[in-house]
């Protein structure tokens, strides 16, 4: 190899280093929330073994058993949402004022002209980042110990994890706390072993990240809880008080790729009709019409927003059908015992009336 080859071939191996080097750089500071998988967390031991667990035979079966899994074996960390926040805003908060502080009492030094040292510190400035800081300290500490009184993690392991941007999965799958960021890695993780040839999005809401997957040209969201929504439904019921659209971005292997919301949302409005809906479950059940019987009883299931959110699509009925069931078992009514399924509207919540005989 010449010289000239050597150098074309120098030049090209540093080329793709910087290339490497942004992406990764672009991967890290998009994915400041936490919620971005490294390829080392998509090939976790656990998470591939909880994946081979929960894969069926259909795509709609498998993303479901994703879903309901979450929702019943994991729980939001109340004390990691707010804590994390109110931390480093008080940090953020004692430096503000003391920049602000230190910055008038220099500039008044200037101006009279007195002689004292420009690094000196105010004392009024030393006494409020003290106790700024102190504050902080102790309220760390605090929620660490509330944290190791109420879920029985050690106070380390848990201070470490509540005020960290990126949980890890380990400790999420062994403790089954976490917030909305963890949940959409968590799912991008399962997402990504599950259909390592489908396209995994994540999809933005005012302080929200959900795991979305596409299907048969169709976005669907994977967010936290049954069913799986549709991602026009999902931002109709996440931005319902903004209207605000916010960004869609891809999974790639070293980098996130903006991506366009549009070809996902719907161009044309069904209007909702609750008898289709409850003729849907009752089909997907496998269940009777409601027989005009006064003996029978009903437990009503209530579904927050579903008016919003429901679609009537395959995926979206399939999951919502697994939904109505596992909350039907939740009230201790066999499957065998119900009925007849009725759906009533209030405002924009839905009411799933089942009917069964005791």
């Amino acid at each position: 190899m010449n010289v000239k080859q050597k150098m074309a071939t120098t030049v090209s191996e540093l080329v793709t280093r910087i290339k490497n080097y942004k992406a990764r750089s672009y991967y890290k500071n998009s994915c400041f929330q936490g919620h971005c998988p490294t390829a080392e967390e998509i090939k976790n031991e656990k998470v591939k073994s909880l994946a081979d667990r929960l894969e069926e035979e259909s795509d709609k079966e498998t993303l479901t058993n994703v879903l309901e899994w979450q929702e019943r074996s994991l729980s939001f960390w109340h004390e990691r949402h707010p804590m994390l926040t109110v931390f480093w805003y008080s940090l953020a908060g004692s430096l503000i004022v003391f920049v602000i502080g230190f910055t008038i009492s220099f500039i008044s030094f200037i101006i009279s002209h007195a002689r004292i040292p420009a690094f000196q510190i105010p004392f009024w400035d030393s006494l409020i980042i003290a106790g700024m800081l102190g504050g902080s300290i102790v309220t760390a500490f605090t929620i660490g110990w509330m944290i190791h009184s109420n879920r029985k993690i050690p106070v380390w392991e848990g201070l470490k994890n509540v005020f960290g941007q990126s949980l890890s999965l380990n400790f999420f799958l062994e403790n089954k706390l976490g917030i909305c960021r963890d949940y959409a890695k968590l799912t991008a993780c399962l997402l990504k072993n599950l259909f390592p040839e489908s396209e995994i999005y994540f999809a933005y809401a005012p302080s929200h990240v959900a795991t979305g997957i596409k299907v048969d040209d169709q976005l669907y969201m994977l967010d936290q809880r049954l069913p799986i929504l549709t991602i026009d439904k999902w931002k109709d019921y996440r931005h319902q008080k903004t209207r605000k659209r916010k960004k869609l971005e891809k999974l790639k292997e070293k980098a996130l790729e903006n991506a366009d919301i549009k070809p996902f949302l719907s161009r044309s409005s069904v209007p909702f009709d609750k008898g289709a809906l409850a003729n849907r479950m009752t089909d997907l059940l496998g269940i009777g019409k409601k027989p005009n019987d006064e003996s029978t009883r009903v437990v009503n299931i209530p579904w927050y927003k579903g008016s919003i959110m429901y679609e009537d699509d395959e995926l979206v009925n399939y999951s919502l059908a697994r939904r109505l069931k596992m909350k039907i078992l939740n009230e201790l009514v066999e499957m065998s015992q119900v009925i007849g399924i009725e759906v009533n509207r209030q405002d924009d919540d839905l009411i799933f009336v089942v009917h069964f005989n005791q």
